[in-house]
């Protein structure tokens, strides 16, 4: 419990700018996903943000997107 704490007390909440909203939309448009993987991939584009995550094939097939596959770590 004491490291999940620490890892939400050090993370940063990033706000739902019209940016990332418009960048949602052009995506599930374009690339035919889910809300929730679009709005993810949304953010870390118009963030400059890297995704991590065991699940490469949901982030991979976006351009501009770079996906790190933690599996194994």
């Amino acid at each position: 419990m004491q490291t999940l704490e620490a890892f939400v007390a050090s993370s940063i909440v990033l706000p739902l700018f019209d940016t990332v909203v418009q960048k949602t939309i052009e995506l599930r448009k374009t690339h035919k996903i889910k809300l929730p993987d679009a709005v993810i991939d949304a953010t870390a584009i118009v963030y400059d943000l890297t995704i991590i995550t065991r699940n490469i094939s949901d982030f991979e097939k976006i351009p501009g997107l770079e996906v790190i596959n933690s599996h194994g770590w």
